[in-house]
């Protein structure tokens, strides 16, 4: 499959210790209503070198609940942008604020294997 790089490639060498990477684009836009945002990714490739990765959309990866990409090779994803909603409180006047805000994507890795590569990078 032919896919456009929209975003900077993100490599890191995978352990047995969850790793969260943060998936851009280059695009710059409103977001939630909030303008000249960085755009999140929606997806996304991710390519392993000689060793199995587990990954996970949002949450941390693990051996159970993750999806496992083989080695060598290169699977695409359709992610969803996730948002989060915050609320500040002001005592003196009891004002209320809530703000909900577009979380750029994540995604974990977790080796299935004795390290390796990973590639993660948001395409068109």
């Amino acid at each position: 499959m032919l896919t456009k790089m929209i975003g900077t490639p993100t490599v890191i060498t995978m352990s047995a210790t969850p790793q969260t990477v943060p998936v851009t684009t280059f695009e710059y836009g409103t977001v939630m209503g909030q303008p000249n945002k960085n755009i999140p990714a929606t997806k996304i490739r991710i390519a392993t070198n000689s060793q199995p990765a587990y990954v996970s959309f949002g949450t941390t990866a693990t051996t159970t609940t993750s999806v496992m990409i083989p080695a060598n090779s290169a699977e695409h994803f359709k992610i969803e942008v996730q948002t989060i909603t915050t609320t500040t409180t002001y005592d003196f006047s009891n004002v209320y604020n809530t703000i909900t805000l577009a979380v750029t994507a994540t995604v974990s890795v977790l080796s299935a294997g004795t390290g390796g590569l990973i590639s993660i990078v948001a395409v068109a």
